[in-house]
């Protein structure tokens, strides 16, 4: 692990300054502590002189002479460590256990040091040229003062004892710097530790790990440390929580948006997008807005937005939609220039239905004009006098009455289209035989595909089919769609009607087919309002028949189909069957949406 820096410095500047510290205790040993050794010397040989000096007193008081003295000097039974010892009588040579060559050098300091104690002094000389010099009186009986006691720590022991001093000292001094930088080391390693430790903490943090948590121990700041760097944690993971919550919540929110919605800075650089964006702009989940062909135009208008900090509107045809892009810049606090957020929404269904307005505004006028036109124009006719043949007049009255009746069957599809898409109209369902219902349509309506060379097959076998449905709505849409076939269909056309059951047997369907010539083109639009194959409007009909099939058969929650196939076109549509009736296995044995109804058991009835 890498060592902490801050325990670099710390030990850096601890030992640079404990070195200097012993730099200057070594300097100051080296000036002073020689001196110093030499006086502590002296002061410690003086007790030992003092001693030696109250012996030998003692023997003098005893009547020993001087050669019984003398040899115990020389059999060094006052043997003192390092020193020499010197005996000395006023009338007598000194005793001591040197060598002549160390006695003759040593003559003159003892002689001076002699005549000194002769006059009443203690000599403690720490720093003579032969070393260090002690001496002290030697008393007879009458405490008369009658030699001396020299004591001489010579130059050259007492350097060897202050070099080997100095060099265990400097050893001490050094063991002293390493014992105390490896304990700093130490100490500073436990407390460095945890913080380590709470580093490694925040780096795997800082790496998406919001569940890592630091250790508590070591020192009690430092638990504090880890205990509040926890808390931190803590705290943070419920924020970035709370965020990502927010987040998802707001993607949700943006991507259940149908509009689209692009964000990007202040340089129009791409920032947030939703889903619907990329739909439509005619991407896919994976795709970048800005790869798309339409992005080029909102670009366009983005950057004009942020040059000139002001919404900017724009209409963009992509394929066979119409999207409307509006552009809004962003602000921060201060108000200033941040980005633009790009709101695009699909007004193609709104153009539709705009146009959709428009035709149907035109062809209503066209239906009304075309019958109002024919009736003012016999009017005139008639109030001029221009017929004044009888028969003429009344064949002239009655084109007016068939003009003004078709006028009013006009107004009243209208009127029920209208009432029906208004969403205001409420069916009510109940038990509802069917037979008798489309034996009676059929049977009416035979007479009028008569009257055009047709006529009417109800291919249905003879029993009790109920439903649950409204019966009158039922009738209505029976009635408008072989009304239909037998205006549209072919001449001399046959219309059929059938019955069979859906694959879960829980519907019945309805078939009005009949021969017809049809453009496939058309059957996409043939529920449509005033949709009329024939596009000048021409032949019988307001177009608005089918229309009112559609609406009512979605108000009654049933479905209806158109299929054209080898020159028979077929109107499907459902009628919901009452939960309790029969099984009409003549019906099972053919039932499907697509499949004509079976006519086993009973003959189909064909209306003359």
């Amino acid at each position: 692990m890498r060592r902490s820096s801050l325990l670099r410095i710390i030990l850096f500047i601890i030992s640079a300054m404990m070195i200097l510290v012993f730099a200057f205790v070594a300097v100051l040993f080296t000036i002073v502590g020689q001196d110093v050794y030499q006086s502590y010397k002296a002061d410690e040989l003086v007790p030992r002189a003092q001693s030696i000096s109250q012996q030998i007193t003692q023997l003098y008081k005893n009547n020993a002479d001087r050669r019984m003295i003398a040899r115990m000097v020389y059999s060094d039974e006052f043997f003192v460590t390092e020193s020499s010892l010197y005996v000395v009588f006023s009338d007598s040579a000194p005793i001591s256990s040197d060598s002549p060559e160390d006695m003759q050098a040593s003559a003159p300091f003892v002689t001076d040091c002699y005549q000194r104690i002769m006059d009443g002094e203690t000599v403690a000389k720490p720093n003579t040229p032969i070393g260090v010099v002690v001496g002290v009186p030697i008393y007879d009986a009458e405490e008369n003062a009658v030699g001396a006691v020299i004591l001489i720590n010579k130059t050259a022991r007492v350097h060897q004892r202050f070099n080997s001093l100095a060099l265990n000292f400097g050893i001490a001094l050094v063991l002293i710097l390493l014992f105390t930088l490896i304990s700093l080391v130490l100490i500073f390693r436990s407390v460095t530790k945890p913080i380590r430790k709470i580093a490694d903490t925040a780096i795997e943090m800082s790496r998406g790990d919001l569940s890592v948590r630091a250790e508590v121990k070591g020192s009690a700041e430092a638990q504090r440390l880890a205990e509040s760097f926890n808390v931190l944690a803590g705290a943070l993971q419920s924020n970035i929580d709370d965020l990502i919550i927010e987040r998802n919540r707001l993607g949700t929110v943006l991507n259940g948006i149908g509009e689209g919605i692009v964000a990007v800075d202040k340089k129009g650089e791409l920032t947030h997008y939703n889903s619907a964006s990329l739909r439509l702009l005619g991407g896919r989940d994976d795709d970048q807005p800005t790869s798309l062909t339409g992005y080029h135009e909102i670009d366009s208008l983005v950057r004009a937005s942020l040059d000139s900090n002001s919404i900017r509107t724009g209409m963009m045809k992509l394929g066979d939609r119409v999207l409307s892009t509006t552009v809004t810049p962003i602000h921060e606090d201060n108000d200033s220039l941040c980005g633009a957020v790009v709101l695009i929404h699909d007004v193609t269904e709104a153009e539709r239905l705009e146009q959709t307005r428009r035709d149907y505004v035109a062809n209503v006028s066209h239906e009304l004009r075309t019958p109002l036109a024919s009736i003012r124009s016999l009017a005139d006719a008639l109030n001029d006098g221009i017929i004044t043949d009888e028969a003429d007049q009344k064949r002239y009255y009655g084109y007016i009455l068939r003009e003004s009746i078709r006028l009013s069957h006009l107004i009243d599809d209208l009127l029920e289209l209208s009432r029906l898409q208004s969403g205001g109209v409420a069916f009510s369902k109940e038990r509802v035989e069917l037979y008798e219902i489309v034996y009676d349509v059929a049977d009416r309506m035979n007479e009028t595909a008569m009257q055009h060379g047709g006529s009417v097959r109800l291919l249905i076998p003879e029993d009790e089919y109920y439903a649950h449905t409204n019966s009158d709505r039922i009738e209505q849409v029976l009635i408008a769609l072989t009304d239909n076939a037998i205006k549209h269909g072919a001449d001399g056309c046959r219309v059929d009607i059938e019955l069979g059951l859906n694959e879960k047997g829980d519907s019945y369907i309805f078939t009005v087919s009949n021969p017809a010539e049809v453009d496939p083109a058309d059957l996409d639009h043939i529920f449509e309002r005033f949709y009329k194959a024939d596009k000048a409007h021409t032949g019988e009909g307001t177009g608005l028949g089918l229309a009112i099939v559609h609406e009512v058969l979605n108000l009654l929650g049933e479905e209806i189909s158109v299929d054209y196939n080898e020159g028979v076109i077929r109107f499907s549509f459902t009628v919901s069957r009452d939960a309790r009736d029969g099984k009409h296995p003549a019906l099972l044995s053919g039932s499907g949406a697509s499949s004509s109804p079976a006519h086993t058991g009973s003959e189909p009835v064909l209306l003359q």
